[in-house]
């Protein structure tokens, strides 16, 4: 108890008013109590802003510097946000695949699911990053310079080009209503899975062909088809070509 009032005495100091031997009354002269909690405040205080300094630099760097790149890409880490996969007539109907011109300007609206340089990315100083030797591009109106065709961009040119193809070839044939149905439902879920996964590799020339040949920043996936298997439910019958497909 005797510590606990001398404490509380010490620290109500600063708050009395000394009195001088003039009778004038002047503030307490502070202790060196005091001056170590100033110290000691103003070293917290330039900790803390350290500490606010490295965690900007981290969040800056790490386009860079994920935990988890394998490639440096002058991509950045973008953004992630939730989307429900929906139907959408915009983008694919029924109807389209009894008539090449409903395909055509239903497709036509796939434009706007694209960059507007359909895809071509223009990359300065691309030595800085691992990536493969560019495309010859239109960088402007007057001058072409190396580009690089970004993955989900070319994946929806893909798509888009056997949607039309497919019209084409079933064309004087019965396409019965669910036929036409799956298709739709098929053709849309790749295309939104495509653009919901969003692969930004930038791809280059190679001796393959367009997008062949080029590296991918992918999910294992032999380690994604064991953890099904592991997690699965009872396994599919009728495996033989002539009785089972995807």
């Amino acid at each position: 108890m005797e510590h606990e009032k001398h404490g509380a005495d010490d620290e109500g100091q600063a708050f009395l008013i000394d009195e001088g031997s003039d009778g004038a009354q002047r503030p307490a002269t502070k202790g060196p109590g005091t001056k170590r909690r100033v110290i000691v405040g103003r070293l917290r205080l330039v900790a803390e802003i350290a500490m606010l300094g490295f965690i900007g630099f981290l969040l800056a760097a790490k386009p860079y510097y994920g935990h988890d790149a394998i490639r440096r890409s002058p991509v950045p880490r973008l953004p992630r946000k939730l989307y429900t996969f929906a139907p959408n007539p915009r983008y694919l109907t029924d109807d389209m695949w009894f008539n090449e011109r409903d395909t055509l300007l239903t497709l036509h609206n796939w434009i706007e699911l694209s960059a507007k340089a359909r895809g071509y990315i223009v990359v300065k100083n691309p030595e800085k990053y691992d990536l493969p030797e560019p495309h010859t591009v239109a960088v402007n109106l007057y001058e072409d310079g190396p580009g690089y065709m970004m993955t989900v961009f070319h994946q929806l040119h893909c798509l888009s080009y056997i949607a039309e193809h497919y019209q084409q070839g079933y064309a004087g044939m019965n396409l019965t209503g669910e036929v036409a149905h799956h298709t739709s439902h098929c053709f849309n879920y790749l295309r939104q899975g495509i653009i919901c996964s969003a692969d930004t590799t930038l791809e280059g020339k190679t001796d393959a062909g367009p997008g062949e040949g080029s590296e991918h920043e992918c999910v294992d996936y032999d380690a994604l088809l064991k953890w099904a298997n592991d997690h699965g439910a009872m396994p599919w019958k009728g495996n033989l070509p002539d009785e089972s497909t995807l």
